[in-house]
């Protein structure tokens, strides 16, 4: 019978392969932070670079530069609202359906950068709502 101590060396060892894998995973579009904002565009489907760079806390300054670089490659696709730039995948790249998918499953296996973005409030508090367990009220 193994002993306990082995079993968890076990444990470790493969849980540490499985970071060194999905560390590698990370640097499948080039950098990891390249690939980690296509994580966030894919996740969030229409963001923006502040928004990106927020939730990923990295420069909006790189965000910026990796954005215009996939808009050149023709990989996300952006347009002007106001004077926010609207970011999303671009739905007519040649293989656009195939890149959402292998996203979609790189976002499912990254369980800290998933639950971060579940708790992202995407839209605007209703004028005068309480803040939740603070019992202030907040007008805007």
């Amino acid at each position: 019978m193994l002993s306990d101590d082995y079993n968890i060396y076990c444990l470790l060892r493969a849980f540490a392969l499985d970071l060194k894998a999905m560390e590698t995973g990370l640097r499948l579009f080039g950098s990891m932070t390249r690939t980690r904002v296509l994580l966030a565009i894919a996740a969030l489907r229409e963001t923006y670079p502040r928004e990106i760079a927020s939730v990923l806390s990295i420069p909006l300054l790189s965000v910026q530069r990796i954005v215009d670089d996939l808009q050149a490659q023709g990989v996300v696709a952006t347009r002007l609202r106001g004077n926010q730039r609207q970011t999303v995948l671009n739905p007519t790249w040649f293989a656009a359906n195939e890149l959402s998918e292998l996203l979609s499953r790189m976002v499912d296996a990254d369980a800290a950068l998933r639950d971060h973005l579940a708790m992202l409030r995407r839209r605007p508090r209703r004028k005068g709502k309480p803040l939740g367990d603070l019992g202030k009220l907040v007008t805007r």
